[in-house]
């Protein structure tokens, strides 16, 4: 019993619960005790830095369920568990600290729950856990690795394997990665991240997950820790398009709300022979990873695509003609140069959610603060914030920035429009693809569907599908479509074991 409902989705786990089979009294029992079982013993996957008491978990739990058993169901997700990223403020109430990974604040105390969180709250999910990242969702040092942090240490992915050597093993990716470890080791069934570009999308891929970075603005970010104002936005994850349903109607912000019957039945709104889909090579945008794509197992698996696609009805392009990554750029400025700009700001924001016990007010007071406290700060080997002192010491005006956003937004959204002119809806690319940049310049929604393993360590791999700004729901539709048409790789088995 515990494995089915360790690895089911949130959808299924809500239909079992209104069938009466489980509680989430039972629900919350079972993942409290995986998390035990393998976050810091076991496999110490390092996945969750924050657990909700135990007790508190049980009595929200106990709560909801005596709602459900009133008939008073808040949302499709009432009752059901979930771990979101560490660089989400969440209050004294919750006992739960908001780290960012950072130790400097660890030190603070969030004043209260973002508006996000008490969205979820408020549709009867229960916050069970926060979710270790990348330090700083990334922007720390040039050395820090994905998934690590200062303040919890490197996450690992549920899939790895214990005749391999760590070199070998598979990566969960970042910056999301506690969340998406979590679902994939069956301490959650869903997760919510944050992404800049790729930060959500990328993990979700490598832990053979669904998972969507949805159109920025379409979700409050008061309280997240954000790189920048003009890329980033919410993310959701889980194991399949229904999860990610289930969430996105929780928490977007609409002027007229759609019940969840609506929001669900979009997910078969169109079928194959009304969707246009565009899919660029193997090879597009995967410099960093050529020898990965280029393995026969990935290539024959990714060439497969559009041949299904088009059996099943679709229109398809192949191969898909797109400029790569490289010419979203403004003479020598590009995301990066406009996201480290924002970044001393957002910094600012952010810090505005905490009691001010310390004379943290700056991005200069959080980099001295790591120079002081070194040793739990830049613990060796990683000794260095060169990024953070990046964004702290660039030079750019305001006059620029702005120039340079407007034409990076102009030059991606012009690319991609002129690429799916011959009636496209959405563009399919590598998971490891610069189509994640495409999609932060543009400002619009990207996903992750999961393809297949590596057979050499298992390592998921999966495809970025990329809509136009507002199309959220449409790549929902595309997901459930999806997920019929393929076989499911296969999940990890060493946490249930």
């Amino acid at each position: 019993m515990s494995t089915s409902i360790l690895q089911a989705s949130a959808f299924t786990l809500q239909q079992r619960l209104t069938a009466g089979e489980i509680t989430s009294v039972h629900l919350v029992k079972e993942f409290l005790n995986q998390i035990e079982k393998h976050n810091t013993n076991g496999m110490r996957l390092n996945a969750v830095i924050s657990i909700l008491d135990r007790d508190l978990a049980l009595e929200t739990a106990k709560r909801l369920d005596e709602e459900r058993k009133y008939s008073r169901v808040r949302s499709g997700l009432h009752g059901i568990p979930i771990i979101i990223k560490d660089c989400i403020v969440t209050g004294p109430d919750l006992g739960m600290s908001t780290t960012v990974g950072s130790h400097v604040f660890g030190a603070m105390q969030g004043k209260q729950n973002a508006p996000l969180v008490n969205q979820l709250i408020e549709n009867g999910v229960i916050i069970l856990g926060k979710g270790n990242l990348t330090e700083s969702c990334g922007l720390k040092s040039n050395d820090t690795p994905i998934g690590w942090s200062a303040y919890m240490g490197q996450t690992l992915s549920a899939h790895k394997m214990p005749h391999l050597s760590e070199k070998d093993q598979p990566t969960c990716g970042g910056s999301t990665s506690g969340p998406a470890t979590s679902i994939a080791a069956g301490f959650c069934s869903i997760g919510i991240g944050t992404e800049t570009a790729g930060s959500t999308v990328y993990p979700a891929s490598c832990c053979g997950l669904y998972g969507m970075k949805l159109t920025p603005g379409s979700v409050s970010t008061k309280g997240v820790f954000k790189l920048s104002e003009s890329f980033d936005s919410i993310g959701v994850l889980g194991t399949t398009p229904y999860d990610l349903a289930l969430l996105t109607d929780a928490i977007v912000r609409e002027a007229k709300p759609k019940p969840v019957s609506e929001r669900l039945s979009s997910l078969t709104a169109r079928s194959w022979s009304d969707l246009g889909v565009g899919v660029v090579t193997n090879t597009w945008g995967v410099a960093h990873a050529i020898e990965k794509w280029c393995r026969p197992e990935v290539k024959i698996i990714y060439e497969s695509v559009p041949h299904v696609l088009e059996s099943k009805g679709a229109k398809v392009i192949f191969p898909l003609n797109i400029p790569g990554g490289d010419i979203l750029k403004v003479d020598e400025d590009n995301l990066g140069t406009v996201a480290y700009h924002e970044f001393p700001r957002e910094i600012e924001e952010f810090l505005t959610n905490f009691d001010r016990t310390t004379s943290i007010n700056s991005l200069d007071d959080i980099i001295k603060w790591n120079e002081q406290n070194a040793d739990i700060s830049l613990p060796d080997p990683y000794k260095t914030q060169t990024e953070l002192i990046k964004s702290r010491d660039n030079k750019m005006t305001e006059q620029r920035h702005n120039k340079v956003l407007s034409e990076l937004r102009r030059i991606a959204i012009n690319e991609l429009e002129k690429s799916m002119a011959d009636g496209l809806d959405i563009v399919l690319a590598p998971s490891d693809s610069t189509m994640v940049s495409y999609a932060a310049c543009a400002g619009w929604p990207i996903a992750t569907v999961p393809l297949g393993r590596l057979d050499s360590n298992g390592q998921p791999f999966g495809l970025f599908a990329i809509a136009r700004e507002g199309s959220d729901d449409l790549l929902l539709n595309f997901m459930a479509l999806f997920e019929k048409a393929f076989p499911a790789p296969k999940r990890a088995s060493c946490p249930f074991d």
